[in-house]
C-alpha cells in the first residue's frame, strides 16, 4: 500500500511538472503572437523585435551564447509592406483579407486603375493576350487585368495563372498593363518565396463576385518596398558533460509573415511560435538535466523567405559538421491529436533516432502515431542534410490550429493538447542517443 502511494505521488508530481512545461510553452506562444511582435516578419522589423525577446529568454534559462551574443547576423533583399493598406472597388471600400489582399511582392500603388476582365484562356495564350492589349491600347497602360479563378474549369489552368502571378518579377518592363487582379473564392495564403526581386506590377486578389462589370475602377493605396533586410538567427548552447565536442542541434524558425501593412497581422501561433516555444522549453529541460553531448538551440529567421536563416547558418560553418549527432527541426507544434510526422525518417543516419521514438511510443502509448515520411526539403532541416548531417523535421498531425498562413493562426486557436507527450518523446529519444543524460 505504501509503495502504491509513493508511485501515485511520483505520477502526480510528474504530471504536474509536464503541466508546467505546457504552461510555459503557452506563455511563449502568447508573447510571440502579440501585436508588439508585428507577426515576426520583415515589416516593422518584427523578426528583430522577436529576436531580442528570444535572446532574453535564453539568458533567463541560463544557456551560453553561441555566435555573437546569441545572434548570428545576415541579410537579404525582401519586400516589406508598411503603413495604410486600402482598396476601393467602384466607390465601395473593401475589407482587408475578408474581401481583398495584396500579394507580398506587389509593387507599391497609390492610384485608381481601370480593371479589364479577361478569360483565363486569354491570359495563358501569348498571342491572344497580345491581341487583347492591342485592342485596348488607349487604356491598357493604366489598367489591371482581372481573371476569375473561381469560375475556371481546369485545375491546371488555375495553377498556371498562379504561377504567372508569383513570377511577375521575371517579366519586369515587358507587359503593357499595370498588373493583375485575381478573383478567388478564398483569399490565398501569403508566401514570400517570390518577394526577393524588384517587381514593377500590382498583384492583388479579390473575392469572386465583387467584380461584376467587364470594366471597373479599383483604387489601391499601399506602400510595399524592397529593401536590404538585416536580421539574425538566435543561437544558444549548453555544454555537454560527457562528450562536449559532439553536437545535438535542436532548432526551428521563429519568423512568420509579419503584416500586410496596418490592415492585417499574421500571428503565426502554430507556424511557428509553437515550435519556437518547444525549443525554449527543451533548453529549460536540458539546463536542469545536463546533456551528454553539447546542445545547440538554434532559432532561425528567414524561413518564410526560403529557408534563408538556416542556409546562412550552415553556409558560415560556425561548427564542425562532422561532430553533429542529430539535428531536430521543430516546425508546427500545435494540435497533435493524431501524433506527429518525422520527415527524413528513413535516412541511414536518422532511422535509428526515428525508430527509438516509435519503440518508446509503442511501449508507453504517449501519442496516437509517430509517422514516417521520406525527406522533403521544405523546412530548416534541409541545409543540414545537404551538408551530410543527420537531420529530421517534425510536425504535428490533427488537433486544433489556426489556418496555415492565415490571420486566424492565433494563440487562442493553437491547441497544445498533445504537447507534453510529444515533447516527452523528443527528450527521451535525445537522451537515449546520449544527448540528455550523463552516461555511466
Amino acid at each position: 500500500m505504501k509503495r502504491s502511494l509513493i508511485a501515485l505521488l511520483i505520477s502526480v508530481l510528474s504530471l504536474s511538472l509536464y503541466a508546467q512545461d505546457s504552461l510555459r510553452a503557452r506563455q511563449y506562444i502568447r508573447d510571440l503572437t502579440s501585436p508588439a511582435m508585428h507577426g515576426r516578419g520583415y515589416a516593422y522589423n518584427g523578426d528583430s523585435i522577436a529576436a531580442e525577446y528570444l535572446r532574453e529568454q535564453f539568458k533567463l534559462i541560463g544557456t551560453e551564447p553561441f555566435a555573437d551574443d546569441f545572434f548570428h547576423h545576415y541579410d537579404f533583399d525582401v519586400y516589406a509592406m508598411e503603413g495604410p493598406v486600402r482598396a476601393t472597388l467602384d466607390g465601395r471600400e473593401l475589407k482587408a483579407w475578408d474581401e481583398f489582399s495584396i500579394a507580398p511582392m506587389s509593387h507599391s500603388a497609390h492610384e485608381t486603375f481601370t480593371v479589364l476582365s479577361v478569360p483565363v484562356s486569354t491570359l495563358l495564350n501569348r498571342e491572344a493576350l497580345h491581341k487583347f492589349c492591342e485592342k485596348k491600347a488607349k487604356i491598357i497602360g493604366h489598367s489591371l487585368l482581372y481573371v476569375d479563378l473561381a469560375n475556371c474549369d481546369k485545375k491546371e489552368d488555375v495553377q498556371k495563372v498562379q504561377g504567372i502571378l508569383m513570377r511577375f518579377a521575371v517579366n519586369n518592363g515587358h507587359l503593357p498593363f499595370k498588373g493583375i487582379v485575381a478573383g478567388v473564392e478564398n483569399i490565398p495564403v501569403w508566401s514570400f518565396n517570390f518577394a526577393h526581386e524588384p517587381c514593377d506590377y500590382v498583384v492583388a486578389y479579390v473575392k469572386t463576385g465583387l467584380m461584376t462589370k467587364k470594366k471597373a475602377e479599383l483604387s489601391l493605396s499601399y506602400t510595399n518596398e524592397i529593401k536590404k533586410h538585416k536580421t539574425q538567427n538566435v543561437c544558444a548552447m549548453l555544454r555537454g558533460v560527457g562528450a562536449p565536442d559532439s553536437l545535438v542541434i535542436v532548432g526551428g524558425h521563429y519568423d512568420h509573415l509579419g503584416q500586410m501593412g496596418d490592415a492585417v497581422m499574421f500571428p503565426g501561433a502554430h507556424d511557428n511560435a509553437s515550435g519556437t516555444a518547444t525549443v525554449l522549453d527543451l533548453a529549460h529541460y536540458f539546463k536542469n538535466h545536463p546533456p551528454y553531448y553539447t546542445m545547440l538551440f538554434t532559432l532561425f529567421s528567414g524561413e518564410e523567405a526560403g529557408l534563408l536563416g538556416s542556409l546562412a547558418f550552415v553556409k558560415d560553418s560556425l561548427f564542425d559538421f562532422s561532430k553533429v549527432k542529430m539535428m531536430l527541426n521543430i516546425d508546427l507544434m500545435g494540435g497533435g491529436d493524431d501524433g506527429f510526422t518525422v520527415v527524413n525518417s528513413d535516412a541511414d543516419n536518422t532511422k535509428d533516432f526515428f525508430q527509438s521514438m516509435v519503440a518508446m511510443n509503442e511501449r508507453e502509448h504517449l501519442v496516437k502515431e509517430v509517422k514516417p515520411r521520406k525527406n522533403a526539403n521544405i523546412s530548416d532541416h534541409a541545409p543540414f542534410i545537404l551538408k551530410g548531417m543527420p537531420a529530421v523535421f517534425v510536425y504535428t498531425m490533427g488537433g486544433k490550429t489556426g489556418g496555415y498562413h492565415q490571420p486566424d493562426d492565433t494563440n487562442e486557436n493553437c491547441s497544445l493538447s498533445a504537447y507534453e507527450n510529444i515533447v516527452s518523446l523528443f527528450i527521451r529519444a535525445i537522451e537515449q542517443m546520449g544527448g540528455g543524460v550523463r552516461k555511466s
